[in-house]
């Protein structure tokens, strides 16, 4: 696992991760996503583990709750990537 910023970490209940992904085969590949958007969970990881902060991806992404990105980080840091 990678290590996420200290901003993510502990925002969201593991049960409620779940609540936010999804993988549909229409939708990138079956690729998990946030829930009701194209953003990969592992598109949001990689934005964050380069230096953006959660607060710069909520702000480009206004419709998207900030919840549902921590979820992308968590779930992506205990998926990792295949390949």
């Amino acid at each position: 696992m990678s290590q996420l910023p200290k901003e993510i970490t502990g925002l969201v209940r593991p049960d409620n991760v779940d609540a936010w992904i999804e993988s549909v085969p229409e939708i990138r590949g079956s690729m998990p996503v946030i829930k009701g958007t194209r953003i990969t969970v592992h598109a949001v990881e990689a934005r964050l583990l380069n230096g953006d902060s959660l607060d710069e991806i909520t702000a480009e992404n206004p419709d998207v709750p900030r919840e549902a990105f921590v979820a992308a980080a968590l779930f992506a840091n205990a998926h990792p990537h295949p390949g």
